[in-house]
């Protein structure tokens, strides 16, 4: 039985950040993530996000 996904709306930005570098292959999580990016306007592209988030990584 799989676990079910944390609520992404009620994550921080950095919450769900952590999240998403722990889980990679989790789509549902990479959009919540890039939308809430784009809403808060630290991103505006796919490009830009690509990029915020290889700063993470680093």
């Amino acid at each position: 039985m799989t676990q079910p996904k944390p609520n992404f709306e009620q994550m921080t930005i950095k919450q769900l950040r952590t999240y998403v570098l722990a889980h990679r292959d989790d789509e549902d999580a990479i959009h919540a993530l890039a939308i809430r990016l784009r809403n808060e306007g630290r991103t505006g592209t796919v490009d830009e996000f690509l990029a915020h988030l290889q700063q993470q990584t680093e």
